[in-house]
Order: C-alpha cells, then structure tokens, then sequence
C-alpha cells in the first residue's frame, strides 16, 4: 500500500509538472505588416535558461517545453531595431519590428567590415531602398543631392547630362569630369575605367538595398579615386523568392521599367535585374537663345543583370554576376551625340573559417566602347558643324581581398583587424577624327595603359567600453605605360607620333581617428589623414569639348595628394532624435584643374594642369527625426570655403573659389508613411552660387527646388504613386560654356511597384 502511496504522489507531481510547461509562439512583422523572414527570436526564463530560433518564410516561430515561470522575449533582425518584452501571454504573438535607427544601422564602406553606424571610423550618410521609394528622383545621383556636400562637375542630372560631366566629389574637393570620389557596386569600381566619371544609370534601381556615402578622404583603405570619400551602392541579394518591379510614365515622354526577381533553391539562389529608361528632355538654352541648331537633350539606357549564388555556411556565399549597359544620348544639338556600350563580370566569395576570420574575394573585368561627337555652333545657334569624332575602346580588369578578425582580451577590450589588397589593370585610347569645312583633315588615336595596385591594413581599438581607436595605412605603386600619342594627316598621309615614356608612382597614405562616448546620448569623434588621386587616361591622353569650351590633355600630369582632419559629435538626444555635425579641413596639393589659355566670344581654351594648391573648410550637419509613429523630418546642411592658396601658373587665381563648389547646400525632407493608408514625401534642396570656371568670370546662381511623391497601396502587392521634380518649375542655370544652360524643368510621373516576396 505504501509503494502505491508513493506511486499516486509522483505521478500527481510529474502531471503537475507537465502542466505547467508552456509554448510560445507568433509572427514577426515589418511596419507594413509584412513577414520578416530569418529574425532571430531569443527566449529567457530567469537567469541561467535561454533558448533560441528563426522565423520561418512566413514570419513565424514556435519555442516548445517552456516552464511555467514568467519570461522575457527578445527579437532582431537585420535592418530593424531590437525588440524586448515580457508578455503576459505566449501564444499567437504579433511582434512588429521598426526600422533601425541611424546608429544601429549596420555598414560596410567605412571599414570594409561590417559594423554598426556609431562604431565607424568615418563620417557616413546611408540611404535606404525606402528612401530612394519615398524620393522624387529617378537617378542614384539625383537622389544623393539630398546628402549635403554630394556635387557633380555640372548641376545637370544624368538624365541629360553627358556622361564625362558626371565626375562627383565631397566637402568641396571640387569637381572635374574625373571623379574625386570612389564609387563602387557591391565593392567593385563603377568609376569608368578610361574616364573617372561615373554612369549613374548602370544600376538598376529596384535593385538597390542601401546606398553608403563616406566623407573625407578615404585613401587608407581604397587608395587612388577615394581624394574625397566613398560611395559604395549595394544591391539586394538572391537570399529569397522576391519580386520588385515598378513601371511609370511622365512628362516629354519619359517611360522607366525597372525590376529585380530572385529566387533560391537550398543552398543555390539567382538573381535578374533590369531597366529600360528613355526620355525625350528638355532643351538647355533659354527661349530666347535658341536657334534651329537647337533641339532637346534626351536619353535612353537600358541595362541587365544576372547574380548566381550559392550558401556557404551561416553568413558566406560564393557568386558570379554578368552585366550589360547600354546608352544613347542627344546633347541638345541636332548633330551632337554619345552612345555607351559596357559588358561586365565578377566572381568571388565570402565565408568565416573556424578561427572567426572572414574572408572576402572578389575579380571582376569590364569592357567598354564609347562614342562622342562634338561641334562648332554658330553665334546665333542656326547652324552647326562637325569638327571632331572620338570613339574610345577602353578594357579593365582586377581584383578585391580583404580578411578581418576580432581579437578579444589582447591588451584590451577588443581589436577588428582588417587587411587586404586590391589591382586593377585599364588599357584604353581615344581615337579622334578632325573635321574643318565639312571635311575629315587629320587622325588622332592617344592612349595608354594603367596599373594601379595597394596593400592595407587596419586596427579598430576599442580600449574602453567608452573609447576607442582607428589606426590605418596603404601603400599604393601605379604605372602608366605603353603611352603614345599618333597623329595621320588624311590629305598627305604624314605621320606624327609622340611617344611618352612610362612613369611608376607610389603613394603611402595613413589615418588616425578616435571615437570618445561621453554618455548615452553623445558621442565625439575626430580624425586625421592623407589621401591621393592619381591622373586619369582621359585626364592624360583625351581632348574635349563642350559647347565652345575646349579642354586640351596633358601628358605630363602628376598625382593630388590631400591632408586632411576632421572632428564632430552625434547626438541620440532621444531614439525618435539623432543629429551630427562635423568640422573639417582639408588641403589639396597639385590638383588637377581645367586651366584657362585663352577665351574669345567663339571659344574658349583650358588644358588640364596641376593647379597648386587648394584649400577647403567647413561644417556639416545632418538631423533625423522621428515627429509620431509615421512622420520622420531629415535635414541637412554644408558650409564648405573652397579656395585657391597657391597657383604657380597664374597667381591671379590665389584666392579664388574653386570651379563647381557651392558654397551652401542645404536639404530637407519630410515624409509620412502610413502602410494602410498613404505614403508621401516632400523633398526641398538649396544651393547656394558657385563658379563654371577656374577664373571666377562665369558665375552659376543660387537656386532651390521641390521634389514630391505620394503613394498608395491598391492591394497587398501593388502600390500606385505619383512623383513630381522642380515642383515649382524652378528655373536655374546649370553650366556656362559660355552659353548658359538651364536645369531640369517640372517633370510629373505616374505609375505603379509590384512587390512579391516569400
């Protein structure tokens, strides 16, 4: 009787027991109440029991065999802030996650590491996908005005600007057809191999996650075209079944499709992505100044892609991606046009090995032909002439490698080592006929070939849970060579040739920077550095022209080399208030610059030389808040003094502003999103006056625009929208050649976004 005593007592107490488990489970959700697939769902019962899981395609989770005791639910994901709570019940919960906040929000470019926003050593600005939905603009660049300190070497929007205008720089390094900044897709250099400029328009836009803009020279971990900073696009990874499409029609006949599909298989997933843009423009000239010369700048591009991947293990992946572009431009005369044609390819991988190390790699190659006609204009724009036609083949290829590690308790707190090496090879000519009097007179093909190569390594301190320190360095070697310039007279047959004899060059450029958490709520960070930027073929080997402005190479040209610092605070006054502002100084030996020979009513004769040395101060600021759960006010503001300090070729232009640099630029957005009901957005942007030329003789005047979209969901994958540019039809002078070309006028648009995703 006793043993059945005991036996009735245990099994109550082993029932009761299992009475008292628990479940837990529910689904996490977006904002817009769509399924977050792969957040993390981590479960806490006192102080010792965790347990763990992922949501499924669908955003859902279950964790059996709880106890009874009460517990703490904690759920990340990327690109979302942490949520934590202690719910009263454990079945069926719906968790909605909010975007990250701009600290918490995690980057790539300035450590070619991953870390989170408040932990990088440099000044960054990202931009989302959603961000670049909520704006006006149908371009990559046209959406990085809203960055203050972003410029192009003209104000014209690629829509219709050619191409070899579309070099960018920041904080006033000043603009050039080459570009001072490095742009990069997914890592690899979109910067044009030949030119320096970049093709804005390669990408398609749906396809596009997150858009990364560093300030300040960025040398140190990117050598050569990284004078001024980095801009690094990074596009949607094949991770899922996803459909993104959008289809919208505008003004002057302007028609966009753009889409992004992907699609995974196990371990195997793809990826296409494409667009097709034409538009007919507008006409740059004034009314007034019109002639039958005249007609509208227009464009047309369309380009495709294709990504294979395949997992390797929790967070690596190997791939391979194709790429094709092409471009047809009307520059606004009747005989004036240029046409791109690019095939690209990259390959690589990314995976960690056991001792936590990961490593990156990545060869990649394009090949490129590009053709341009440029022409004599009459003064009073009724005819025009051919004078020259260039086609310009150019090949590049290279190579990316970067490992990191974290070190814990070595000396201090923690250590992120990065190291790596990049190369890239360009070969590439400029072939030019010269026409007079309607008739082909001469034969020019110049070229040559470059090769630039780096090796870097970096060491992120954190020495305290407050302080922390960057320590970097590169040493870059380039060599131009195989140069030579040939000239055939068509009517005799005479041959000239010029043959330039090969150059090396190299380059160390160092950075220290130091971040210093005061509290909770701020945080202040400096830095100091050197940077360079090394003469482009274009720059050495290829002539242009723009309108009557003629733009002569030079052959002799030598590398620019920066020294800069910086320092600034971050303010996270509350999680819906975050704001930064930065001061900062830079100085620029031998940069390269559109020098003036001479300048008559019918044209005007620059060549590029190494200017001096230029000098550019500053502040800049930028301010996100969150007003209520579906209101969000961003601004931001540049102050830069961009000047000549020495000019030993003409010490006239000491003192003198340099070319394209404005000096106020000041955005602002404001925008509403609400997932049941409506998205809209307002867009404001100021420029202040800047100078088209060295001398300071052809001012371009201040100017502000409106941009603005509204949307709407017609159902759970379709959303319709509306968007409008240059809202109050603002009319604004864009470049001074030195006839004065005007901006983009109003330009609405409609359409609809497709967006499927498992």
């Amino acid at each position: 009787m006793r043993f059945l005593l005991i036996c009735f007592f245990l099994s109550l107490s082993i029932t009761a027991t299992w009475a008292q488990t628990a479940n837990v489970s529910g689904r996490v959700i977006d904002a817009a109440e769509r399924p977050i697939r792969g957040a993390q769902v981590k479960v806490t019962q006192g102080a010792a029991f965790t347990r763990e899981t992922v949501t499924d395609d669908e955003g859902r989770f279950v964790i059996n065999n709880l106890s009874a005791e009460p517990l703490s639910i904690e759920v990340t994901a990327a690109g979302f802030a942490p949520h934590r709570s202690q719910p009263a019940s454990t079945s069926e919960l719906t968790i909605r996650l909010e975007p990250a906040s701009l600290t918490e929000t995690l980057t790539v470019t300035p450590a070619r590491s991953s870390l989170r926003l408040e932990e990088a050593p440099a000044n960054v600005s990202l931009l989302t996908a959603q961000d670049l939905q909520a704006a006006a603009a149908q371009t990559v660049d046209d959406l990085l005005r809203q960055v203050p300190g972003f410029s192009i070497f003209r104000r014209s929007s690629s829509l219709v600007a050619n191409p070899t205008t579309q070099g960018v720089s920041l904080r006033g390094a000043g603009a050039s057809g080459a570009s001072r900044t490095l742009v990069l897709q997914d890592g690899v250099p979109l910067n044009d191999a030949f030119g320096g400029w970049v093709y804005w328009d390669r990408i398609a836009r749906t396809a596009i996650e997150q858009v990364e803009l560093v300030r300040g020279g960025a040398s140190d971990l990117y050598g050569s075209d990284a004078l001024s900073g980095v801009i690094n696009v990074l596009t949607k990874r094949p991770d899922t079944r996803h459909v993104n499409a959008e289809a919208s029609y505008g003004e002057r006949n302007t028609r966009d499709v753009s889409f992004f599909a992907s699609e995974a298989f196990g371990k195997f997933s793809a990826s296409i992505s494409g667009q097709a843009f034409a538009t007919d423009g507008y006409f740059l000239p004034a009314p007034e100044r019109r002639g039958t010369a005249d007609e509208p700048a227009a464009s047309k591009h369309r380009n495709f892609g294709v990504r294979l991947q395949y997992a390797l293990g929790k967070d690596g992946y190997a791939f391979a991606r194709g790429s094709l572009f092409d471009e047809d431009r009307r520059n606004g005369t009747q005989l004036q046009r240029n046409d791109t044609a690019t095939e690209g390819a990259a390959t690589g991988a990314r995976f960690k090995t056991g001792d936590g190390s990961e490593w990156q790699l990545t060869l990649f190659a394009h090949q490129q032909r590009y053709h341009q006609n440029f022409t004599t204009v009459a003064a009073n724009r009724n005819s025009e002439a051919l004078n020259r036609l260039q086609f310009v083949p150019a090949r590049d290829a290279g190579l990316s490698f970067t490992w990191s590690h974290l070190l814990q308790n070595i000396w201090a707190k923690k250590h992120l080592l990065v190291a790596g090496a990049d190369i890239r090879g360009v070969r590439g000519t400029s072939d030019e006929t010269v026409i007079a009097n309607n008739r082909a007179t001469t034969f020019v093909s110049a070229g040559g070939r470059q090769r630039r190569s780096g090796f870097f390594l970096q060491d992120i301190w954190q020495a305290t849970e407050k302080l922390s320190f960057t320590l970097s360095g590169r040493y870059d070697t380039w060599r131009d060579s195989s140069a030579a310039s040939v000239s055939r007279n068509l009517t005799t047959n005479a041959i000239t040739a010029t043959f330039f004899r090969a150059r090396s060059t190299d380059a160390f450029n160092p950075r220290i920077a130091m971040s210093y958490e005061l509290n909770s709520r701020i945080a202040l960070k400096a830095a100091a550095y050197r940077a360079f930027r090394a003469p482009t073929l274009n720059e050495l080997y290829r002539s242009f022209r723009v309108g009557d402005t003629l733009t002569q190479s030079n052959a002799a040209l030598i590398a620019e080399r920066l020294t800069g610092g910086e320092a600034g605070a971050s303010f996270n006054l509350t999680r819906a208030w975050t704001s930064r502002v930065t001061s900062f100084f830079t100085e620029t030996v031998n940069p390269i610059a559109n020098f003036t020979l001479s300048a008559t009513p019918a044209l005007i004769t620059r060549e590029r030389r190494n200017l001096g040395r230029t000098r550019s101060t500053g502040i800049e600021a930028e301010s996100e808040i969150t007003l209520a759960p579906h209101w969000q006010i961003t601004t931001g503001y540049l102050y830069v003094a961009a000047t000549v300090r020495r000019a030993p070729q003409d010490a006239r232009l000491i003192g003198r502003t340099i070319p394209q640099v404005p000096r106020h630029q000041f955005t602002l957005q404001t925008s509403y999103h609400h997932p049941r009901w409506l998205n809209a957005a307002i867009q404001f942007r100021a420029v202040g006056r800047q100078f088209d030329d060295d001398q300071n003789l052809l001012p371009l005047g201040s100017f502000a625009t409106i941009d603005a979209t509204v949307s709407r969901r017609l159902g759970r994958w379709v959303e319709a929208f509306v968007a409008v540019q240059n809202l109050a039809n603002e009319n604004f002078v864009v470049a001074r050649t030195p006839l004065e070309n005007f901006g983009m006028p109003r330009m609405f648009r409609g359409g609809l976004r497709l967006r499927l995703e498992r």
